[in-house]
């Protein structure tokens, strides 16, 4: 067990980088919008509305991962662009997010339009009132809009003036965890059609779909202040681990949570039949009737209220939904382990705050 900062000491970290990070990134964009404007207004109204939607909110988890795990290593900051660099990995979140909600059909993104939708409505109102050619203009510009955040997270590694050796590494990690993720991606969307999927599959899915993010931006972090290797080595581990432990919790906020904290629904899991670890331990403990159940009303079209309540039920009965929590829990116990297996060790301060921000990540109630 650890003690960890105090509640205090860990929010001003937090907020403190989360500010740097944020300054750090709308610089940039805004640098995207003037080089924008140059080439006409079409092109200032893009980057504009691709900084809208970076800025527009978003928890900044993966570069505060960047720097906290730069000042594990070293105290002193001698990267005059550490911030910038350290929204690398958050252009390539943002570039998968916005690809995300067309494959999801999702209409809103933190409170605003996701981009297809934003261009969709562009498009009747500026161009043509024609809804189907509407609906392909605004997918259009939502694979270019993902497409162009997608080359940032590259181009802003080059704009950093990091020496050459390190740039090199980042890039590295950068095109690593972006065929990853789309590996993931991949693997999670035919997943749905297998019906002897266990967790180990799950486990590796959601590595790469998500966990690869916190790994690659801690090990970036890393090389930037040039660890060693035996730290690196913690700092993927942690990062794996707390990474799939986040997935997990999600998918029992997704199922459990409370829609007035989350903002989300707690039945759309269940109403899509998504595979969730929670589906994936039900299908392994439940007994014939609760599979039969299970086999019934997930996915099922027009589900009624009782009837996400009893899939709920069946998880909580068949001991799918205590599964998952100690699941989740050896996850986040083994990340947070790693941490103190590496030489030399890591500086105590930032050590603390990754283990209180991995705490905070996996019991969030949001």
């Amino acid at each position: 067990m650890y003690r960890g900062l105090e509640v205090s000491d860990f929010k001003s970290i937090m907020n403190s980088e989360i500010a740097r990070v944020n300054e750090a990134l709308d610089e940039y964009l805004q640098m995207r919008v003037e080089a924008g404007k140059r080439l006409g207004p079409v092109h200032e109204f893009y980057y504009g509305n691709i900084r809208e939607y970076l800025m527009r909110g978003g928890k900044r988890l993966r570069p505060v991962m960047v720097v906290s795990a730069y000042k594990a290593v070293r105290e002193d900051v001698s990267l005059r662009y550490l911030y910038r660099a350290a929204c690398s990995i958050e252009m390539l979140h943002n570039g998968s997010l916005l690809h995300d909600d067309l494959i999801d059909h999702d209409e809103v993104r933190r409170g605003g339009p996701t981009f297809h939708a934003l261009y969709r409505e562009w498009y009747k109102k500026h161009a043509r009132d024609d809804n189907a050619k509407a609906i392909d203009f605004g997918m259009a510009m939502a694979v270019l809009g993902g497409d162009s955040l997608l080359n940032m997270g590259a181009q802003i590694i080059s704009a950093s003036e990091l020496p050459s050796d390190i740039a090199f590494e980042c890039l590295r990690y950068y095109q690593t965890a972006y065929q990853e993720l789309a590996d993931g991606v991949l693997l999670e969307m035919n997943m749905v059609n297998d019906p002897h999927v266990t967790s180990d599959t799950y486990l590796e899915m959601i590595r790469l779909k998500t966990a690869v993010l916190f790994e690659k931006s801690l090990l970036m972090g890393a090389t930037m202040a040039r660890a060693s290797e035996s730290q690196r080595k913690a700092l993927s581990q942690f990062g794996i681990r707390t990474g799939q432990a986040f997935q997990v919790q999600d998918d029992i906020l997704g199922s459990f949570g409370d829609e007035s904290v989350t903002g989300k629904s707690a039945e759309g899991d269940i109403r899509e039949g998504k595979k969730t670890m929670l589906v994936i331990e039900a299908y392994r403990l439940a007994d014939e009737s609760q599979r039969r159940i299970l086999d019934t009303l997930l996915g099922k079209d027009g589900m009624s209220t009782e009837e996400v309540e009893q899939v709920r039920d069946v998880f909580r009965d068949c001991g799918a939904l205590d599964s998952a929590n100690e699941i989740m829990e050896r996850l986040l116990a083994e990340g947070q382990g790693a941490l103190s297996q590496c030489t030399p060790e890591f500086r105590e301060e930032y050590k603390q705050f990754l283990l209180d921000l991995s705490n905070f990540l996996i019991h969030r109630t949001y």
